[in-house]
């Protein structure tokens, strides 16, 4: 523990917590809310732009609120699309929320 706390050492008052509290701190995992049940499938869908773009991708998982796509390529999407992933009946506007790759997660959206 010293020697975490000579490590670690900062500049500022005593009243802070010693080192060992604020890596311990780091390293406990903050409780999140559970991720909704989502069913592993793999149905063709499509996303359409405002501009009336068109993708295909394939539907890898999807939940009632929400819905993770696969696409061919990596190009970049805006913030909101139009879902059409009627294999798994979901269908309408849609944000999203996350891309990586070529995968992207969409959160379904009334507009």
């Amino acid at each position: 523990m010293k020697l975490l706390n000579r490590l670690f050492k900062t500049s500022s008052s005593d009243s802070e917590a010693p080192a060992s509290a604020r890596v311990e701190q780091m390293v406990t995992p903050v409780k999140e809310r559970p991720r909704p049940v989502r069913a592993s499938v793999y149905r063709e869908a499509n996303v359409v732009y405002e501009s009336g773009y068109k993708r295909r991708g394939i539907v890898l998982d999807y939940s009632d609120t929400g819905v993770r796509l696969r696409f061919p390529t990596n190009e970049g999407m805006p913030e909101f699309v139009t879902l059409h992933a009627r294999g798994v009946g979901l269908q309408g506007p849609a944000r999203v929320v996350w891309q990586k790759g070529s995968e992207a997660g969409f959160q379904l959206t009334t507009i």
